[in-house]
């Protein structure tokens, strides 16, 4: 286990209010895609809080440029979902108060009692970052001051002082820094059974506003859909069964656009369609994104004969020289 600090939260899935049923995630996943950042209000019965010393343990990381980590755990109808995101700064709770700017960054359905005497915060987490992990991995979260499993903790306690294994940290590193881990990652959490794809025109997707900006956003439902379509195996060979995915437990493959998501603007319907999305092995993957050029092109134009069917239904109109044009 690493020494440094990180947070633990529990948080409920769903937040009645007088209107009607608040979906928490939903909501601070909105704020953090408007506004490329995030203050995550961590609301508490009272029995738990971040203390001054802990905070600023926690901002000394953080300036020394250790990566220091929120963990965010739902339990919904017995199903866990965690989160995570890199903090960029604590806020003690009234400490930002009801005129604040920073209020923007915080979601509308508890925004207005921040800084008045309705306020029931202890902690807020400033973040740019807020992405879903396996669940499975809260085992690798451990109570600092016990060295408790913290999903073995019983009190009703909403807030944790926690450690980290080495391993859970440098996947958060690696997920965090490069968007296409983040992607293939997170395509592969996609829990998807059976599925039958209608190939028509799709609208084409928004355009991400936090990192990577001005990348269009890929859906990763999407891009399972294709993956399962084809059964886990790799569209190049289906021979090509290297390992088996400790999370599907299935044959390990990639998510590829065939046409790349980089030329969307080339096209006026998305591209981000299963028609458009091939399952292929590590190595094929590897291999179309950085073998020579003659290598790769009878596997492109085997690709596009298997797909242009698929592709006109989608509205997607490309001959096999465009397409190879986009991989010289």
């Amino acid at each position: 286990m690493t020494k440094h600090l990180h947070l633990f939260f529990k948080f409920k899935g769903e937040v009645n209010t007088s209107d009607c049923i608040i979906n928490t995630i939903r909501e601070h996943k909105t704020v953090l895609e408007e506004k490329n950042r995030l203050i995550w209000g961590q609301f508490s019965n009272g029995t738990g809080r971040v203390s001054n010393t802990n905070r600023e343990r926690i901002t000394n990381q953080v300036n020394a440029g250790i990566g220091s980590f929120a963990f965010f755990l739902m339990n919904n109808r017995k199903e866990r979902e965690l989160f995570v995101g890199k903090i960029n700064r604590l806020y003690d709770k009234k400490e930002i108060t009801a005129t604040s700017p920073l209020k923007e960054f915080i979601p509308a359905y508890y925004s207005e009692t921040v800084g008045t005497s309705a306020e029931k915060i202890s902690v807020f987490v400033d973040m740019s970052t807020l992405v879903k992990i396996n669940s499975k991995l809260v085992n690798e979260i451990i109570v600092e001051s016990t060295g408790e499993k913290v999903l073995n903790v019983t009190n009703p306690r909403s807030i944790f002082l926690t450690n980290i294994s080495e391993s859970l940290r440098d996947l958060i590193i690696e997920i965090l820094r490069n968007p296409e881990a983040n992607y293939q990652y997170q395509v592969e959490q996609e829990n998807v059974g059976s599925v039958i794809i209608e190939d028509i025109p799709k609208n084409v997707p928004s355009k991400s506003k936090g990192e990577g900006s001005g990348a269009y956003k890929r859906d990763f439902k999407t891009a399972k859909n294709a993956i399962v379509l084809a059964n886990y195996k790799c569209e190049i060979d289906l021979n090509h069964e290297y390992f088996i995915s400790k999370v599907t437990k299935r044959n390990y493959v990639e998510a590829h656009h065939l046409i790349p998501m980089g030329f969307q603007d080339d096209f006026q319907k998305s591209i981000d369609v299963e028609a458009n999305i091939i399952s292929l092995c590590a190595y094929c993957h590897k291999k179309l994104h950085h073998a020579e050029y003659k290598v790769i092109e009878p596997l492109i134009k085997k690709l596009y004969d298997a797909r242009i069917n698929r592709l006109n239904n989608c509205g997607i109109t490309i001959n096999k020289s465009e397409l190879l044009n986009y991989y010289k």
